[in-house]
């Protein structure tokens, strides 16, 4: 019973050792990673001022240009009344203009054309005071008429 218990204590002092040996190698590793972490924490707070600059300049571009995207909205909207002003009030000038060029073509017209009614009358009266004179007074002749299938048309003479 005695080897037993030699070879008991032998494997738990094994035992032991390994044990020791695992928890210096995981000391160790520990050690490197917190080496390491301890590396890139630094690191890190070394690149947090210039991000936090870089995030503090996007967000005034971002607020700069949703306020400059604002203010060209108003802009056109502003535009887009001054066109529709314009439009309204260049139809409302061709219409004013249209209405005197009419109204003042149609009051030549009446000017010019009393003269030359009355001239066209007096021109007609004198034709047929000459033509009276030549051919003497006849007898009002019925109008010569033309028959066209079963219409009757009636032949017009022009006064002059």
């Amino acid at each position: 019973m005695e080897t037993l218990l030699v070879v008991a204590v032998v494997l738990t002092t094994l035992a032991i050792i390994v044990q020791a040996g695992v928890l210096v190698s995981m000391y160790l590793l520990s050690r490197r990673l917190t080496d390491k972490a301890e590396l890139l924490m630094n690191e890190s707070r070394r690149l947090i001022a210039p991000l936090e600059s870089i995030t503090s300049n996007l967000k005034t571009v971002a607020n700069d240009m949703a306020e400059t995207g604002r203010i060209a909205h108003q802009e056109i909207l502003q535009i887009q009344q001054m066109v529709s002003e314009t439009q309204q009030s260049i139809r409302t000038q061709i219409e004013e203009v249209r209405s005197i060029v009419t109204d003042t073509v149609l009051e030549a017209r009446a000017v010019v054309m009393r003269p030359v009614r009355q001239y066209s009358a007096i021109a007609s009266a004198i034709a047929e005071g000459v033509r009276t004179f030549f051919k003497g007074r006849k007898e009002e002749a019925a109008e010569p008429e033309i028959i066209v299938g079963e219409i009757i048309v009636e032949e017009d003479r022009p006064a002059a």
